[in-house]
């Protein structure tokens, strides 16, 4: 009986591996939200390859991801390779300005895959979001900042943070069309607590980063985090 089973795994393994092959080259042909090699495509929603296309996107050359940028109209500003003592700086980042509707408070340089995702965010996940709870559009994000040569936050062992490399973004508050700022520090609400328009719109607009970024953090993850939402495109994947 055991190699009847064998026989039959291997047999399906054959046959996916040669599926695989048919939609890598082409001969083929599926939708591509469904072809995980096809081209990463803001108007496609997140879906199950998203992850891996935004992944492919960072493995690619810096120069890739930043005309990726300049193709969803992203303001940005592309900046030189950084190196620091300690493991810090960065590759392939750019100084970013304002991503779809939105504008930060200040420039922020970032590592060009995680622009990536908040240009995602943004259009999937961000604005429906405050459209649903709060009925305006989201015009302004209020940060913390991106690049600091710095750990993890309460990290005994001394890891670096994945805003050494500017990989990371911390978000502070969000600004509507209508004049109104929604505060992670004022406005988010723990779980069974939630009631108010703002607390739900936080909750859902953290949630809808998570297949984006590898890492999305809030003040349920700890109290480092308890005025701001941590987003990264680390090697660790966590949405708390």
């Amino acid at each position: 009986m055991a190699a009847p089973r064998r026989l039959v795994g291997l047999a399906a393994l054959a046959l996916a591996a040669a599926g695989a092959w048919g939609v890598w080259t082409g001969s083929i042909a599926v939708p591509p939200r469904f072809n995980p090699w096809a081209p990463l495509d803001l108007a496609e929603a997140p879906g199950a390859f998203t992850r891996f296309k935004l992944m492919r996107l960072a493995n690619q050359p810096p120069a890739a991801c930043l005309a990726w940028l300049n193709a969803a109209g992203v303001r940005h500003a592309p900046l030189a390779d950084r190196a620091e003592a300690g493991g810090c700086g960065w590759q392939g980042a750019t100084r970013l300005q304002a991503f779809g509707g939105v504008r930060l408070s200040g420039s922020a340089p970032l590592a060009c895959p995680v622009v990536a995702g908040l240009v995602l965010w943004e259009r999937h996940g961000l604005q429906a979001a405050a459209q649903a709870h709060l009925g305006a559009t989201v015009v302004g994000i209020d940060h913390l900042g991106s690049y600091a040569c710095r750990d993890i936050a309460g990290s005994a062992a001394g890891r670096r943070s994945e805003h050494a490399r500017a990989n990371a973004l911390d978000i502070a508050a969000f600004r509507l069309a209508d004049g109104r700022r929604i505060s992670v520090l004022k406005d988010w609400r723990p779980e069974a607590e939630r009631r108010s328009a703002a607390a739900l719109f936080l909750a859902d607009a953290e949630n809808g980063a998570c297949p984006f970024f590898a890492a999305v953090l809030g003040p349920a993850y700890n109290a480092a985090h308890h005025d701001h939402f941590h987003l990264d495109r680390g090697p660790y994947r966590i949405c708390r």
